[in-house]
């Protein structure tokens, strides 16, 4: 998949780069549905445990009725935050690859927001679209949306230094947990663990 996209990336741009990373992961993600002796011997586990970039992991933990914790590697400004119910309050909180600091402008703070839109409408584009109509395709949970399954994890792992990467106060549902000198942020959703 790297040199794939680094090529695509080099010679056609970013944008031709990401689409064709998305293609890419969904035609990972369908041949890993398609594997039933690798679906079977995953029916064994209690739990889904994945990184936040594998957008597949939550169609299989539906697929397999799992319950999923997400492991979120980066800092939870990211404009994908949104998609696993990680507070951004963009008012105050600069989304990452800004370069604002938490002291905008008001002008900072439109330029913000519009950073905000205009990454949550991309990422709709770009995977939300093509993962839910495997969802549909393969009917699973079909009661809820693909995003809402996104959100729907027992527990987030944030792995990124919370005061240097995320400096705001604790919103409500947050706590951080240190491990063996690793700040960690974890937020239960709504149905979660206690």
């Amino acid at each position: 998949m790297e040199k794939v996209v680094i090529r695509v990336a080099i010679e056609e741009g970013m944008l031709k780069a990401s689409l064709k990373m998305n293609e890419l992961r969904r035609v990972d993600c369908e041949h890993f549905l398609n594997d039933t002796e690798l679906l079977q011997s995953l029916k064994n586990f209690d739990l889904v445990v994945y990184e936040g970039a594998a957008i597949c992991s939550v169609l299989v933990a539906g697929l397999l009725g799992l319950p999923h914790v997400l492991i979120f590697p980066v800092s939870p400004n990211v404009p994908t935050a949104s998609l696993f119910q990680i507070p951004l309050p963009v008012s105050y909180v600069p989304v990452h690859m800004t370069t604002f600091t938490s002291k905008m402008s008001f002008r900072q703070r439109l330029m913000n927001f519009g950073v905000y839109i205009f990454s949550q409408i991309a990422m709709h584009f770009t995977f939300a679209a093509s993962m839910s109509h495997l969802k549909e395709k393969y009917n699973i949970t079909p009661e809820i949306s693909y995003l809402e399954a996104r959100a729907n994890y027992e527990l987030l792992i944030i792995e990124a230094d919370f005061a240097l990467e995320y400096p705001q106060p604790l919103l409500p549902g947050l706590r951080n947990v240190q491990v063996q000198n690793i700040s960690i942020m974890v937020i239960r959703s709504s149905d979660g663990l206690g």
